[in-house]
């Protein structure tokens, strides 16, 4: 209610404040940049994403393409500008009790107040019942048990699971209302062992590792309908003999948009930079042995490689979050753990004080905001763009099944996670075999 009646008031005073001041529209206010912005006030003083702002103040100009607002680091919409008021949208998860600073040219101030966001979190159910055997059909009838997601540009979700009897790789769309196999296999005839997925998001091509060969992907390409095609890693000889038999896994294969190769690990630490085209593959980097149940580009800074470690890794890097930097993979970028040593426990705060409780799948938003399936904990992490750690659904430490707000939602161990374009996060609750939907403004 309270927020119905700030938009009243925010409308009444738009339309006042726009209908009695004397400036015309058409004529130019230039910046002068020899004079300092002054920032007096900005209405209303709370709110969420997507809503309108009014920021007053002098010497900001008219030219929107020359002024920036930002809410913490979080960019805002900049709709117009008089001069002495600049009309703006709230962004999405700017943080807790943001800053607001406008940024003229070269110039840029902060207001002293804070902006009281308020964060609207929805989880609903997408598809499945609960029931463990793959089954095609229609959102409301499918079966699932997917553990790992990604998304392409147009609102294709791909789904790999490897349980509940067979393996394979399935295609959802909530418009298309269809849940469909793009390869599924039982026991004995199964040739895609599949974990994690990765999507160019430029071309469609959705890309999945064999975890127990060395060399050998799957690429499903959409222009042939997503028709599988077995693509061999060309290495040399000393890189394939260098990949330990024992720990020759696989989990995960990664599209990197800075610089258009794909990445994968293997269990023995060894990092994989991998030619899209060719396939030719190299060895770029030794980093610490164990199994891995998550990697992700952050697209805000494309050139950082994140991977979620198990507890089997050496004691510094097990149920950890971890970076490796591939400008210089062995160098001052080499493999590090950002988050606090331990694990089977749960902590929020900034990450280097944060715990998690076995974190598989992790994805971002292209914020950079990166959400975290926290298996063992049953609910989802996000660890904000300036790195602080907030549980955004599910209750930590109780599993079950419930749709809802944030101080409702249940998940029974989360394992897969997935954003689209417009940043709605879809999980894959594993343990209540389901697909998840989780929209945070």
């Amino acid at each position: 209610m309270n927020r119905y009646l700030s938009l009243v008031y925010f409308l009444g005073a738009f339309f006042y404040f726009s209908s009695c001041e004397s400036y015309n529209e058409s004529t130019e206010k230039i910046h002068k940049s020899d004079k300092p912005i002054v920032l007096t006030s900005f209405y209303p003083k709370e709110g969420g994403a997507r809503d309108k702002i009014l920021l007053d103040g002098e010497n900001f100009g008219n030219d929107v393409s020359k002024i920036k607002v930002y809410f913490n680091n979080a960019r805002a919409s900049v709709v117009s500008s008089s001069g002495s008021r600049i009309y703006a949208i709230v962004p999405r998860l700017p943080g807790d009790n943001p800053r607001i600073s406008v940024v003229v040219d070269a110039d840029s101030v902060t207001y002293e107040e804070t902006y009281a966001y308020h964060t609207q979190t929805l989880v609903s159910t997408v598809t499945g019942n609960g029931e463990t055997s793959f089954l095609a059909g229609t959102l409301s009838t499918a079966q699932v048990y997917g553990k790992y997601l990604d998304l392409d540009a147009e609102g294709n979700l791909f789904m790999s699971w490897r349980d509940g009897g067979t393996f394979g790789i399935a295609r959802i769309n909530e418009q298309q209302n269809i849940v469909t196999p793009l390869i599924e296999a039982g026991s004995a005839d199964r040739i895609l062992y599949a974990n994690g997925l990765t999507v160019d998001r430029a071309t469609g091509m959705l890309t999945a590792a064999h975890e127990s060969v060395k060399e050998v992907t799957f690429t499903f390409d959409p222009r042939e309908a997503w028709y599988p095609r077995q693509r061999n890693i060309k290495y040399s000889q000393s890189d394939l003999n260098s990949i330990v038999d024992a720990d020759k896994y696989k989990n995960f294969i990664t599209f990197c948009p800075y610089d258009g190769y794909l990445y994968t690990r293997y269990r023995d630490g060894k990092v994989a930079k991998i030619d899209p085209e060719t396939f030719e593959g190299h060895i770029i980097h030794q980093g610490p042995s164990g199994s891995q149940y998550g990697q992700a580009i952050n697209p805000a800074k494309p050139w950082l490689l994140y991977i979620t470690l198990h507890s089997n890794a050496p004691t510094a890097y097990r149920q950890g979050i971890s970076v490796l930097d591939l400008r210089d993979p062995d160098g001052t970028g080499g493999f590090k753990r950002l988050n606090a040593p331990g694990g089977s426990a749960f902590r929020d705060g900034p990450i280097e004080d944060a715990l998690f409780n076995y974190p598989k799948d992790i994805k971002f938003d292209n914020d950079g905001n990166m959400f975290v399936a926290d298996y063992g904990n049953h609910c989802i992490r996000m660890v904000s763009a300036d790195n602080i750690v907030t549980t955004v659904a599910g209750q930590p430490g109780v599993a079950g099944y419930k749709d809802g707000g944030p101080l409702e939602s249940l998940f029974k161990n989360p394992w897969g996670v997935a954003v689209n374009e417009q940043g709605d996060i879809y999980i894959a609750d594993w343990g209540n075999a389901r697909i998840r939907k989780l929209v945070i403004e």
